[in-house]
């Protein structure tokens, strides 16, 4: 039995309906989204981040190399969040950062108590980048932001980029226990039809029939911290036989540290450094972790 089998949070499952022409992935997060997001997004700005991370560690899983997957969406100047940036390693450190106007954000949100992905982002570009390491070339892929959902826009992109039919429901929020603060939470799953060859024929009836499976899945049952991936995945596809194929850790992870900025600002020229110091000491932030780093100029 895998170790992995009892743990219902941070998990990613991969999984095969038993003799048909669809794989898929499942994630369920907790901890780690609820650290990733942290405290200082708006609610909605919160929600469309958590749900790129949760792609991001879908997608993610897929990948046959050691390297990250980057996901990011431009907005333009219609919506409120000019940029939505997530990762996630091969090895499932994920982590994301956003940026948004505050003013515009009140007034789409006094026009729509849960404005979707097209009206947040006001349209823009939607990408997915394939990072293989520093000696490696990166792979790119854009489309339009199109949909109420980031999923509408993920599913639009393989659609398009990767032109392989693809499935995907993403579902991220808060949830309370009594007596405790509110915590962020998610999960997601995503459905994608294997390619036709000569052994398998004709695929197409199999794949509208476990597309139509899929579409029973709920937020609720997506967000139940009850509900294991096991028991969902056996819920939506116990008619074909579903056999989980691998699964994978989540964690919320930044790269960043402090020896590595060090090392940065001792390249520059001492010029440069004085010029960046208030009262004798530079400052730098980490935008996705939040994380203060203070240098005296002295130790530069």
């Amino acid at each position: 039995m895998n170790v992995l089998d009892n743990k219902n949070d941070d998990v990613v499952t991969v999984f095969q309906l038993d003799g048909q022409p669809v794989r898929g992935r499942a994630v369920q997060l907790g901890d780690a989204l609820n650290k990733a997001i942290g405290p200082r997004y708006p609610e909605p700005v919160a929600r469309m981040l958590g749900e790129a991370m949760m792609l991001c560690a879908i997608v993610a899983r897929s990948l046959k190399f050691e390297g990250r997957l980057l996901i990011q969406c431009h907005g333009t100047n219609d919506g409120a969040i000019s940029l939505l940036l997530a990762d996630c390693t091969t090895d499932g450190a994920i982590r994301g950062y956003a940026r948004w106007d505050e003013d515009s954000l009140k007034q789409i949100t006094l026009d729509s108590r849960n404005p979707g992905a097209e009206t947040l982002l006001g349209g823009g570009t939607f990408s997915m980048t394939i990072d293989q390491g520093a000696d490696m070339d990166k792979y790119q892929g854009l489309a339009a932001i199109e949909g109420a959902r980031l999923s509408d826009c993920a599913e639009h992109y393989f659609s398009q980029s990767e032109q392989i039919p693809t499935q995907i429901r993403l579902a991220c929020g808060q949830i309370q226990e009594p007596g405790k603060e509110p915590v962020w939470r998610g999960g997601g799953i995503m459905i994608q039809k294997i390619a036709d060859d000569d052994l398998r024929g004709d695929t197409e009836d199999a794949w509208v029939t476990a597309q139509s499976l899929f579409s029973t899945v709920s937020d609720t049952e997506l967000l139940d911290p009850e509900l294991t991936q096991d028991r969902l995945l056996y819920r939506l596809f116990h008619e074909y036989g579903v056999r989980v194929v691998d699964r994978a850790i989540i964690e919320a992870k930044c790269t960043c540290s402090r020896k590595r900025l060090e090392m940065t600002l001792k390249s520059f020229e001492a010029k440069a450094l004085e010029e960046m110091a208030e009262s004798g000491e530079i400052k730098a932030n980490c935008e996705f972790c939040n994380t203060d780093y203070i240098f005296k100029l002295t130790e530069l």
